[in-house]
């Protein structure tokens, strides 16, 4: 099969725009990301400020109602605790208990 030069000059640009547009959607994907990881960290630290000097909190409600109460599901939720601990900012010794060992790495790494 024979293209013309603009037929391959229109096929170019439109592989340009294309991978222009799904760039914008990858980024966008990753903001909602790093939104949902912001709202956990900012409602632990905020638990955490609330609790005694031990940064151990005992979290008020599930993880699913934290889902809710944020507008995150639970599964994202889950998410980010399991990545807060890989990171060892947090240990998680019981499901509704958390402590923090680094909140100020809590705050940078994850919130904003």
């Amino acid at each position: 099969m024979v293209y013309r030069l603009t037929e391959i000059s229109g096929l170019r640009a439109g592989f340009r725009l294309t991978r222009r547009e799904l760039q914008c959607a990858q980024e966008g994907v990753l903001l909602l990301v790093k939104r949902a990881q912001e709202r956990v960290a900012g409602f632990l630290l905020e638990m955490a400020g609330r609790a005694s000097v031990d940064k151990s909190v005992e979290l008020p409600m599930s993880r699913e109602d934290i889902a809710h109460y944020l507008g995150l599901t639970i599964e994202t939720v889950s998410r980010t605790l399991s990545a807060l601990q890989y990171a060892s900012l947090i240990e998680l010794p019981t499901s509704r208990q958390i402590a923090l060992h680094n909140p100020p790495g809590v705050a940078s790494d994850f919130g904003g």
